[in-house]
């Protein structure tokens, strides 16, 4: 299974800086709001172009081009704030979706690694980092991983997800349903985290919770609940 990861938006505002610069810079974040990436590039690009030393510029430009599937081009933006603001935890975090997004993963942990030293509260970059190592066959990187981010108080539907999938694949079902429950809790939409929940209560031979887990997942539109559904009442020895 392989995890998508994608860079949220973060609005990087500036105190200082040219004026013209920074209504060019507020200008792209409209549209980036508004799904407007093009846009927005030609405001950035022209914040720059007004004022070559306004980091938010570079930072918001770097996103827009890494969700516009531009990774190599977001690099060079970001590694631009990274040399002249080596202490930006979120420019750190950032490049790491990056690279992730590029399959570089060693070069992913080492960015989330970075960005925790930083700002050892950046809890996000903990589960970003574990699902980089579960894309490097680590599953004990990446449950620890999972456990610090939720020790520390970081909640959502994704990472007890991921923690799940990790624990089914080491053959811990109990507490692999137990995870895709907290998972369920916070989204009690997702087709895949009720698909994954059956498939770990068949092998705890929970046939009928799984059974029930099957039929939601089929309408909210999961392809392979139907088809699991058949093969477990044709495996039904009753």
């Amino acid at each position: 299974m392989r995890h998508l990861t994608w860079i949220a938006w973060t609005i990087l505002l500036a105190a200082c800086g040219n004026r013209a610069a920074i209504e060019s810079n507020n200008r792209a974040l409209e549209q980036i709001n508004r799904g407007q990436y093009e846009q927005a590039l030609v405001e950035l690009d022209e914040a720059i172009a007004r004022d070559p030393g306004y980091l938010p510029a570079y930072f918001n430009r770097a996103l827009v081009l890494a969700n516009t599937k531009r990774p190599q081009e977001a690099l060079l933006d970001i590694n631009h704030v990274i040399a002249n603001n080596p202490l930006d935890a979120r420019a750190h975090y950032h490049r790491g979706v990056i690279h992730e997004n590029l399959r570089e993963q060693r070069a992913a942990i080492r960015d989330y690694s970075q960005a925790l030293l930083i700002d050892p509260g950046f809890l996000e970059a903990y589960h970003y980092r574990g699902i980089a190592r579960y894309g490097m066959h680590d599953l004990e990187g990446a449950l620890a991983d999972y456990d610090e981010a939720i020790a520390r108080g970081f909640q959502s539907s994704a990472l007890f997800f991921n923690r799940g999938a990790v624990l089914q694949q080491q053959g811990k079902f109990d507490a692999a349903i137990d995870s895709y429950s907290r998972a369920i809790q916070i989204d009690p939409a997702s087709a895949k985290t009720y698909y994954n929940r059956a498939i770990a209560r068949v092998q705890l031979d929970y046939r009928r919770e799984a059974l029930q887990d099957l039929e939601i997942s089929r309408r909210l539109g999961h392809p392979k609940a139907g088809e699991a559904i058949e093969k477990i009442k044709a495996s039904d020895p009753r």
